[in-house]
């Protein structure tokens, strides 16, 4: 069984509080997921003198991919499992510990779930601190909910999303053959007001006629019509990465993951919405958009990357618009409202697609790049020349509004011959700006210059707004 509680916190900000200047009260910094700071005392001339001053063991081995937060002159730190919360006082030298709290974890989460048992980040909201354990039990609650089971292969280690009154939570489990979903919980009662389910039918991926209206498709039953017979129940598309809201448009976002079975041959079809970007609105969970990155994902493209959101001028025109560097190898710039593709264009190598046709939307693939019987034939005989490559991204992009950079961490696979997933040897961040010709981030320019390097001409006419 997994939980997921709201913790009541001994000293924090009193709900109604103001905000302090270098705050960072959500895993992604703020709602448009960038990772920006507006502090300037740290600059290029003082960087190189930065030393460590202080250092916390917390004694556990596993990933530590939840970013700590700060609010209120106090740091919150949520350790993988046994997802152990700390609080520092960053008034005092030595930053010393306020409190910890150590909730009863059911041990049998480690063995369920996928990829390293880790937990990306708590969110505070409200006077609150909200964050997923592994099984979900935490610790002083103000409530309680039952949002999943492991059972079932659902774990919960993504960072929650707080909108308004609504506690965005999603699910991993896609090795497992889940049926992803997305929940939102009422912040002060922990009661789910709503499910939406990523794959199936309308009725509970939550595609309303009249609003839902994807850009590319058309038609009803999307999740359910590309997919064989009942293969969708246990079509996978978890929720594990990070989530973004546009307050103007009420509109929330989100990446789905792989589809399963991880064999394509036996879920024929596009396989929607897996691989995927998602728009609802946080109220209710109404669908009004989606995208799928990679149709029929064959290579375990999951699109759990972040979604950034900026304002920016596209073919002469300001548009708000959704960044998003997918582990397909492609990064696309979206109009946020509607959908639609204004720009994609890979970032690294790719060689499993030709190009995206935004006119379409979908990938030109190249036929000799699946992992089919049929594609590894034909890898056979051109794998002297090439075999198909991903690029993993897990961790987090940080986007600097004033120069429109985009800083990525990228982890490229070595090539994947059909039938056998890719490692993912760690590679150096790449700090990444659209006008330069080594790797562009489409729809966000800067000059090469501000980014570091050379100026050269953009390859997709974006500037910011």
């Amino acid at each position: 069984m997994t939980r997921m509680a709201v913790l009541t916190l001994l000293a924090v900000l009193p709900a109604g509080g103001a905000a302090q200047r270098g705050d960072w009260p959500m895993p992604a910094k703020d709602y448009a997921a960038t990772r920006y700071s507006d502090l300037s005392e740290i600059t290029g001339a003082n960087a190189g003198r930065l030393r460590p001053v202080w250092s916390f063991s917390t004694g556990v081995l596993g990933g530590h991919e939840g970013q700590p937060l700060v609010v209120e002159h106090t740091m919150y730190v949520v350790t993988p499992y046994p997802n152990v919360l700390y609080a520092f006082d960053l008034t005092r030298e030595g930053y010393p510990l306020k409190w910890k709290y150590r909730p009863a974890v059911d041990p049998n989460a480690t063995g369920i779930a996928c990829c390293d048992a880790i937990n990306r980040g708590a969110f505070y909201a409200e006077g609150k601190i909200v964050y997923n354990l592994l099984d979900g039990h935490t610790g002083q609650e103000l409530w309680k909910t039952r949002i999943a089971d492991l059972s079932q292969g659902e774990t919960t280690p993504v960072a929650p999303l707080v909108v308004k009154h609504r506690v965005i939570v999603g699910a991993s489990g896609g090795e497992f053959g889940i049926h992803g979903w997305l929940k939102g919980l009422d912040l002060e009662t922990g009661r789910i007001v709503w499910t939406a389910y990523n794959v199936g039918p309308d009725s509970e991926v939550l595609a309303k006629p009249r609003i839902f209206k994807p850009f590319y498709d058309r038609g009803a039953e999307l999740g359910l019509t590309s997919w064989p017979a009942d293969v969708w129940k246990n079509g996978g598309a978890p929720v594990w990465g990070w989530m973004s809201y546009d307050p103007d448009l009420d509109l929330l976002y989100y990446g789905t993951g792989n589809p399963a079975p991880y064999n394509p041959e036996q879920r024929a079809g596009d396989n929607k919405w897996t691989a995927s970007v998602l728009a609802r609105r946080p109220e209710d969970g109404t669908l009004v958009w989606a995208y799928q990155f990679t149709p029929h994902d064959s290579w375990d493209y999951d699109a759990a990357s972040e979604m950034i959101l900026a304002d920016l001028v596209v073919g002469g025109r300001p548009r708000k618009v959704l960044v998003h560097f997918d582990k397909n190898g492609f990064a696309y710039t979206m109009d946020r409202a509607t959908g639609e593709v204004l720009v994609a264009q890979p970032f690294v190598d790719v060689n499993w697609a030709k190009r995206v046709d935004v006119a379409t939307g979908r990938p030109v693939v190249d036929s000799t790049a699946g992992t089919s019987s049929t594609s590894a034939r034909r890898w056979k005989a051109a794998r002297a020349q090439r075999r198909p490559r991903r690029t993993h991204r897990a961790r987090g992009s940080s986007t600097s509004p004033p120069t429109t950079c985009a800083w990525i961490t990228r982890r490229r696979g070595r090539p994947a011959s059909p039938g056998r997933r890719s490692s993912a040897p760690t590679l150096p961040t790449t700090r990444v700006g659209a006008g330069t010709s080594e790797r562009s981030s489409p729809g966000m320019r800067a000059s090469g210059r501000r980014c570091g390097r050379r100026p050269n001409p953009s390859p997709c006419g974006a500037a910011p707004s």
